[in-house]
């Protein structure tokens, strides 16, 4: 009998929803192999407080999963890749990018409002500094409140009245189908996503050969190369996914486009930088991109942002 491959996931509708169509689609591809969907708690589903994430805020998402995979409980683990820090574990890689979903953010409002629409000093929520600073570059009068939670807790506060708009990831929304009534895309030139974002990343045991040829029936080189560059680029500034940073990739044939800043946490305030480089070195492209950033100013930035000011 053929042994599972054990697949880990966070137990949000989100993780879950996901998970399950990445499964979907390794089953048809591996029609002799078996998958089993196993649940983890992780410390960021433990504990939501903001606090806690402004403390700690590396790998909150994905470290449980992690030891998981190295205690040999699970094979295989599907992260949202935005939430998956640039340095790996000893004896984990990345085993697969899927294709990449819409990377954008969207405002959620009962209105179906765009960002321009909404009324003067509208309660805005966000829990991120990067979506926080472009929001108020974009419109200085908004009032931006912190907020942790899941998707249906956010968008909630919007449906009870609670807060006039929420930003989240518009990747989210679509996978689990929901709430899309509500949504106004932002445009990248407003609001940058964060690295990877709209991307998940299949994560295994490195020596596992039998999973690794498993994968490859999901993973997209389009997809793979943007993130590549993406992750190259936050790993240059040596930050996790809560630092203050905005990034957006595309592929034209032989050229690979991005255009990336570093922003202030203290004022709203912002450094850009546009590439453009080989896809073939797509980590040349990130790193460049950041080392020009660090050169305009961005290390004043990245320490407010580590030191917490606000």
């Amino acid at each position: 009998m053929t042994t599972a491959v054990r697949v880990g996931t966070r137990g949000s509708l989100l993780a879950l929803t996901q998970t399950r169509q990445i499964v979907r689609v390794l089953r048809r591809a591996n029609p002799g192999t078996r998958f089993e969907i196993v649940t983890v708690k992780t410390y960021g589903d433990e504990y939501r407080s903001m606090e806690i994430f402004r403390k700690t805020s590396i790998g909150v998402f994905t470290k449980e999963l992690e030891r998981a995979l190295l205690d040999r409980r699970i094979d295989l683990a599907v992260h949202s890749l935005k939430d998956l820090p640039t340095s790996l574990p000893k004896g984990l890689m990345l085993a697969a990018v899927p294709r990449r979903e819409d990377a954008r953010d969207v405002l959620v409002t009962r209105q179906r409002a765009f960002l321009e629409q909404l009324p003067e000093r509208a309660r805005v929520g966000t829990g991120s500094p990067r979506r926080r600073t472009q929001l108020l570059l974009a419109r200085p009068d908004l009032r931006i409140s912190d907020l942790r939670g899941n998707l249906d807790t956010r968008v909630n506060l919007v449906l009870k009245g609670r807060l006039d708009a929420v930003v989240v990831a518009a990747a989210g929304l679509k996978r689990i189908r929901r709430y899309t009534r509500y949504v106004r895309p932002i445009p990248e030139t407003v609001l940058l996503p964060a690295v990877g974002q709209g991307s998940l990343a299949l994560q295994c045991r490195a020596s596992d050969r039998r999973v690794r040829a498993v994968c490859r029936a999901v993973h997209d080189l389009d997809s793979a190369l943007r993130v590549n560059a993406e992750r190259a680029f936050l790993s240059r500034l040596h930050g996790g996914c809560r630092v203050p940073a905005g990034i957006s990739t595309r592929r034209d044939g032989r050229r690979l486009s991005l255009r990336a800043c570093v922003l202030s946490v203290a004022r709203p305030a912002k450094l850009e930088v546009e590439l453009t480089g080989s896809p073939t070195r797509p980590e040349n492209l990130g790193r460049r991109a950041a080392e020009a950033l660090l050169r305009m100013g961005a290390g004043a930035y990245l320490r407010q942002a580590r030191s917490g000011a606000r």
